[in-house]
Formats: structure tokens, sequence, C-alpha cells
């Protein structure tokens, strides 16, 4: 989570600007409202229970009245306001009874002038319905011969002054829409809400294997190093980095790792080393080859043994090495091929290849054999460190075939990519079949992503290393400094190709 602390700080922000921006857009409207008290009085001098609750039905009723066209019209035609006429709305109050007549319009003086003239001429309206309805009823009972009607009346003459109003209309100067700082509010909060619900996704999505410290605490393994992924900016696509950049922290990485494996191997002579990853694209092939070439330099005679040969690529690594005759070729003892005729040397001092040769129909078969024993027995007594190379550990059975036959198991997980879920299995199939887990090895990690953890030491030591190396083609790794070193490479390149021309 504080890896993403970005996203807390940009889309609040965001949130919070856009709905500034959104509110600043919009037309402002002003409220002018106005309070009508309702109040009946039956016959007494004190209102009772009875006169409360016909007050609240009363405001019930003139809601419904006040707001419907006939009345509207009349107010509209009693004020000359150039055509301009707010909208009304009307809500009751229970305690006392009420009736809150609110006008809103663009214009603050249309807006309480319209309110101040639907709320009188509504007490007027009122009056005039009622003694309408006085008169009719006289006339009606004079009709009848009815000469005492005062029962009748006595009820209408009772509302005529039910209606009053509570104050003057005020002109409004503040707006009710937009509500600009609760519009705000309410962006900062989705932009808090959203930036929280995107640090949980991005996290769960980067639930890989980063950290070196989290290997031994949480999955039982030693790890071996970290090895940040490059790109053709440091070195050419199918190149092995640590000869073709050996002065970069990548190779330095390496370099780190093979003093691991050295201590971790004490220095025993003809070590059988499997290298292999839960899953493919991992670079496991590629980290091998490196590792050769990195002990070859030390030094060491190394032999490295292309063992997946179903999908092999050792030998495309390696620019003097072809594919065949290879490994299937003396495993399946294809023209009597011996252990001499596989062996290819490659173009660094100290290291051979054995190709992958040929794909089989039956790899695991051809790897389980007695010739496969007899093969990496036989290149003990002539070679210091034999790395084998295998397919995934969760994808086919060869590499733990492989792992029973080998002194130490080396797995290589994407540093991006790997899912613990992953590991955890790969590790369980490797102690299923017995086998010796040398390590793990962090590979491919992005350092533009690379936050806060376990391995911040070991990021440190990339930073001090270019300090201590002036000349390393690295690119710084933070913010400013890496986009001035970016473009610093660059033109010594085009100055170099120039040169060069």
């Amino acid at each position: 989570m504080i890896a993403n602390w970005w996203l807390l700080i940009l889309l609040p922000t965001i949130g919070g600007g856009g709905a500034y921006f959104y509110s600043e857009s919009q037309d402002r409207i002003y409220e002018a409202a106005a309070t009508i008290l309702v109040q009946y009085r039956g016959p007494g001098y004190a209102p009772g229970t009875s006169d409360f609750r016909r007050s609240a039905e009363l405001a019930s009723t003139y809601k419904r009245l006040i707001t419907a066209k006939p009345f509207l019209e009349r107010a509209r035609q009693s004020v000359d306001l150039g055509g301009d006429f707010a909208s009304i709305s009307v809500t009751t109050e229970p305690s006392p009874p009420a009736l809150r007549v609110r006008a809103r319009h663009i214009d603050p003086q249309v807006a309480a002038i319209t309110t101040q003239v639907v709320a009188e001429e509504f007490i007027d309206y009122v009056i005039e319905q009622r003694l309408g309805e006085i008169a009719r009823l006289q006339s009606v009972a004079a009709a009848q011969g009815v000469s005492n009607i005062s029962d009748l009346t006595a009820s209408q003459f009772s509302v005529l002054d039910s209606l009053s109003l509570l104050e003057p209309v005020t002109t409004p100067w503040t707006p009710v829409i937009p509500r600009t700082r609760q519009n705000v509010l309410i962006g900062v909060l989705l932009g808090v809400l959203l930036a929280v619900g995107g640090a949980l996704l991005r996290e769960t999505l980067r639930d890989t294997v980063r950290f070196l410290d989290v290997l031994e605490r949480k999955f039982g393994a030693t790890g071996l190093g970290t090895v940040f992924k490059w790109s053709q900016q440091d070195v050419d696509t199918g190149a092995l980095i640590i000869a073709d950049a050996p002065n970069s922290s990548y190779s330095e990485s390496l370099r780190q790792i093979r003093a691991n494996l050295q201590f971790t191997i004490a220095n025993q002579l003809g070590q059988i080393l499997l290298v292999s990853s839960p899953g493919p694209g991992e670079g496991k092939s590629t980290i091998l080859c490196n590792l050769a070439i990195s002990f070859g330099a030390a030094g060491k005679r190394v032999v490295a043994i292309d063992g997946d040969m179903r999908r092999p690529s050792v030998h495309s690594l390696f620019s003097t090495v072809p594919r065949e005759p290879g490994l299937s070729n003396y495993l399946a003892a294809i023209d009597q091929t011996d252990a001499r005729g596989i062996l290819h040397a490659s173009e660094h001092e100290g290291v051979s290849i054995i190709p992958s040769g040929p794909t089989p129909p039956n790899s695991a078969e051809l790897l389980g054999s007695p010739r496969m024993s007899t093969l990496l027995n036989g290149l003990r007594d002539e070679f210091d460190v034999i790395f084998v190379d295998s397919p995934p550990l969760l994808v086919v059975a060869d590499a733990s075939i492989l792992a029973s036959q080998s002194d130490g198991t080396i797995i290589i997980v994407d540093g991006s990519a790997t899912r613990p879920p992953s590991l955890k299995a790969a590790l369980g199939a490797l102690r299923n079949a017995q086998a010796n887990v040398l390590g793990v090895i962090i590979n491919k990690l992005n350092r533009s992503r690379f936050g806060s953890g376990g391995s911040y030491h070991y990021y440190a030591n990339y930073r001090s290393y270019h300090r201590y190396y002036g000349n390393s083609d690295e690119i710084p790794v933070n913010g400013t400094g890496r986009l001035f070193g970016s473009l610093t490479l660059k033109a010594k390149r085009a100055l170099s190709r120039l040169r060069g021309g």
C-alpha cells in the first residue's frame, strides 16, 4: 500500500479538482424562501389539539393548491418580470404547521420577487376562495328560505385569517447551485475511495515474489540474489549482458549471485546445479547462461546442458554453438553419439555447451534413463560446475526428474509476474522429489515500479555501484536522474557511432 502512495495523492486531487471545475462551469442558481404560517382556530379563545390537527390538514391542502396551475398562472400575471418567473417548490413543516415556499432562478432578485408575490398572492387567493364560498352558501340558504346560516358560515370565516407571512422575503446573494464546497468534498472522498481501491487492486495484481527477505520467512527458501530487468538500451536482444556489458549493475548482481552460490556449495568441484522456474518465460535459461559465463570468468571449468528439450534456447544465446548434435542424440543413442560428440566449445573462456539436440517425443523418459546419469557422472570429473537447464517445474515432470539427479536446484522467478502460490507449488514439487533446493533468484524486477521493502539495501547497492564505477553505462534510478541519465546515455551512444563512422 505504501508503494502506491501516489494514488492517495493523485486521485483525490483529480476528484476534487474535477468537482471544482465542474461546479464552476454550472450556472449560478439562487433560492429565495418564505414561510407561511397555517393556524386554524375554532370557536374559543385558545387553540386546542383539534385545531392543531386541523392546521396540519389545511397545510397539506394548501400545498396542493399553491402548486396548482390556476394559482401559478394568477401569480405569474400579477407581476411583470419580463417573462422571467422562478420555479416554485413547496414543502410542509409539521411544528408549527407551515408552508415553506421556495423559488429558484439565476437572478437572485427574480427569485426573491417571485417568492414574495407567490406568498402574498396565495394568502389573498385563499381569502377570496373562502369569501366566495360564504357568498355561495348565503345565496343558497336564502333561496331555500333558511334564515339562520351562522353555523354554516362559521367554519368558512374561521379560516379567513388562518394564513400569515412570518417575515418579508430577502434577496439571496449566495447561490444554492452549484454547491462547490460540497462537490469538492465529495470529489475528494470519491478520489480517496478510488485510490484505496486502486491501491488494493494493484497490490493484488502485483502480489508477486519481489523481496529477498520474504523468501526465508514465507517459503523457507534462501534468497540468492536479485536481478533487475534490462532492455535493448542496455544490451542487444539475444545477447548476454555479463559479456556485453560487464561494468553494468546487472553484471555486478550476477557476480554477487555467483559469490552466493560458491558459498552455498562451499567450492566443491563437479557440482551439478539444476536451474528451473515455476512457469515459462521467467528467464531461467538467460540467467543460467550468464552464470555459466560468470563462473568461467572466475577460472572455473563450466558446462551448460540444455535439458529443456521441449523448448530449447541455450544454444541460441551462444553464436558458435549449434543445436545438433546434442543431449537428445546422446540419450537416444542416435548414430552411437558419445559424450564427446555433443560437447561444444563456446566463445567464452572456460564455458562449454551441450545443446538440446532434436526434440524427442519422450523427453521425460530420456532424462530419467541410465544414460543421463552416466553423462552427468562423467562430467563431474572434467568440469567444476555443471549447469543443467530444464523445463518449468509446474508444466512437465522433466525438472523433477533432473532435480533428483542434481546436487542442488536453483529456482528462477519473475519478480514482476511469479505469484507466491506458484513458487510454493514449485518448492513443494522439488521437496517431494527429495531435491536439494539451493535458493531462489528473483529476476526481471521492474526498476521503475520497485517499491520499498526487504530488498531496499540490495537496491541501494546498485546506486553505490554506479557512484563507484563512473564509467558505467547504467541509467540512474530515480525521477529526474533517470531522465537525465537516459538522455546522457543516448548522447554518448550517438557520439560513439559518429566516431566509429
